[in-house]
């Protein structure tokens, strides 16, 4: 099948009517391109910021209906499968969701976003259903933005049997205005592609919604492989086309014992928030540093290398109230050892007969071992291990809180001719 993602320049939601002829154009141009399927950003309409709910509830904001029979009437209009951001008027609550449409304009499925990101917790209620949907290409399933952060609700989407993952999403810059840095792009998503085994068409935003927020581009479509096959630039609001192929979905099968482990409440665990600098020479001895690195007050969990190929065990060794995992053995790809450490908050070190990579529980790359062509000589390297302590992704975003336990399901994927076709619909929005 052919995807395109619309990238979108950020409006603040003064200018919300200014997103149609985006939207449009993106659309006109994917059908142009023989596109099956287009993909636009987490909350395309009316803007991310919303500023407060009473603001959102003005009149010059289209209400949730309305801007679906928009979406429907593009989806039908240019013959494809579309799915688009927006904020779901529900019950009285708002949700920042995304809806589904086929080649009719039906409104297949709508998700709802589960983790909740920092300010979406000022007017966003979670979702509780996480499901996937039966398409002409397969079943597929939409995490949106943060979700991708908990790898329990893309697990929950293949357990169902999602070959084909779709991701509207706004990443935020955690750089410098102008560095862009998002560990999204740089290595969350081929990491879940890597683990789960399908392939993830991700659209953002690029550009700032006035002074409050600040996005990094660089939608992607990546195959099963975690190969990128389409990538935007940071800045701007290209479309990019790509030629996808289902995937065989990968579900993670955990053991009894890990199952009770990650469906439990995290382990109480005495949290230092001023911690220890330690420091540490990881091309010195194994021994010697580890020694430094639990004298320290590391609690370390060692498990193999293979283990950093499932989110499983890590997580359940994080919930346990592990701050280090120790992964001994051959080298596993990068990105999935970054995913662990970011996913959970922890340190992650690398290491057969010596140690070759230690992450930063934000992801980034604490040191790595100097390749043989380098001319840089392996140099010590400054832990401060209460990083690892506070769970926190932004002051209002804890990932242990953000967890919904309750919605996840994880397991073999259900034979094709066991699915049913309701299993994914939507709840219409009130």
């Amino acid at each position: 099948m052919k995807v395109a993602c619309g990238q979108m320049r950020a409006v603040t939601i003064n200018d919300a009517a200014s997103v149609w002829p985006i939207v449009e154009r993106h659309a006109e141009q994917a059908h142009q391109a023989g596109a099956d399927l287009l993909v636009l950003p987490e909350t395309t309409y009316p803007a991310y910021w919303l500023e407060s709910v009473e603001r959102y509830l003005r009149e010059d904001i289209e209400r949730s209906a309305a801007v679906l029979t928009r979406f429907g009437q593009i989806a039908r209009r240019h013959a494809m499968w579309l799915v688009a951001g927006f904020v779901e008027e529900r019950e009285g609550k708002l949700h920042n969701s995304a809806a589904v449409f086929d080649r009719r304009g039906e409104l297949i499925h709508i998700a709802r976003k589960s983790f909740l990101w920092d300010c979406d917790n000022r007017w966003f209620e979670p979702g509780w259903q996480i499901a996937a949907f039966d398409s002409e290409f397969g079943r597929m399933g939409v995490l949106i933005c943060a979700d991708c952060r908990a790898p329990e609700v893309a697990a929950t989407l293949v357990s169902d049997g999602a070959r084909i993952l779709l991701l509207p999403t706004a990443w935020v810059n955690a750089g410098p205005r102008g560095i862009y840095r998002n560990v999204h792009p740089e290595f969350l998503v081929r990491a879940r592609a890597m683990e789960f085994g399908v392939p993830i068409v991700c659209c953002s935003k690029s550009g700032a919604e006035a002074d409050k927020l600040e996005y990094v581009g660089q939608s992607r479509v990546v195959d099963a492989r975690g190969e990128t096959l389409a990538t935007a630039p940071a800045e701007g609001d290209p479309l990019i086309v790509a030629d996808v192929s289902p995937g065989r979905p990968r579900p993670p099968h955990p053991s009894e014992s890990d199952m009770s482990r990650l469906f439990a409440p995290p382990a109480a665990v005495p949290i230092d928030r001023h911690g220890t600098q330690v420091e540490v020479n990881p091309a010195g001895a194994i021994d010697a540093v580890m020694t430094k690195l639990v004298n320290a007050g590391g609690r370390m969990a060692i498990l193999e290398s293979a283990d950093a190929e499932s989110f499983v065990r890590a997580r359940c060794e994080a919930m346990q109230g592990a701050s280090i995992l120790w992964f001994d053995g051959p080298p596993v790809d990068e990105a999935l050892l970054r995913a662990r450490a970011a996913e959970n908050r922890v340190f992650v070190v690398a290491a057969d007969e010596r140690i070759r990579l230690m992450v930063s529980p934000d992801g980034g790359i604490a040191w790595r071992e100097a390749s043989e062509n380098s001319k840089t000589a392996d140099a010590p390297v400054q832990l401060n291990l209460a990083d690892a302590e506070v769970k926190l992704y932004t002051p209002s975003t804890n990932l242990w809180i953000q967890r919904r336990v309750a919605c996840y399901r994880l397991g073999r994927p259900p034979e094709p001719e066991t699915i049913a076709c309701t299993s994914g619909s939507p709840a219409r929005p009130a």
